[in-house]
């Protein structure tokens, strides 16, 4: 078993960590960096791992620097379910479409106001938000879930949300 630490590691947004079992991949949440639009932009479009060869994700909870790149992955090959809490599932099919708008309207602002016509795209949109929705499966915490012949997966309450 290896981890590899992508984001989150020396800062605290941007969670997101590769798990390799075997000949598995499993990610490990994957958020946003958050800070200033010249800080995170890039950082949040560079993908450090090619997500069609991820095999499951793990979705700890559904708060932004956790979950908030995912559907930046659907657009770039990602098709694997992704295992979440029940709740956890349900904000995100609210909050990723939430931050697809904002990502949409600080486009077309920084188009409309500094100029940079179409040289400048959102993350993702909510097309990808759409895409990536029926990927989610939501699980029951303390139930060990089997993600693969010899690898579970068990969501316990952390009290963090």
């Amino acid at each position: 078993m290896k981890i590899r630490f992508l984001g989150a590691a020396q800062t605290v947004t941007g969670s997101h960590h590769l798990l390799s079992v075997g000949d598995k991949r499993i990610l490990i949440d994957f958020g946003l960096f958050q800070g200033r639009r010249t800080d995170t932009y890039e950082k949040n479009k560079k993908l450090l791992f090619e997500p069609s060869t991820i095999d499951a994700m793990l979705l700890t909870h559904a708060h932004i620097d956790h979950s908030g790149n995912i559907p930046n992955l659907s657009k770039n090959g990602f098709s694997a379910p992704i295992y979440a809490t029940s709740a956890t599932v349900a904000l995100c099919q609210i909050m990723l479409r939430d931050s697809a708008y904002l990502q949409e309207k600080d486009i077309e602002w920084l188009r409309k106001k500094k100029n940079h016509k179409n040289e400048i795209e959102p993350l993702y949109t909510i097309d990808d938000v759409l895409a990536i929705l029926p990927n989610f499966v939501g699980v029951q915490y303390s139930k060990p879930v089997n993600l693969f012949p010899n690898i579970t997966a068990t969501f316990f309450d952390a009290g963090h949300i």
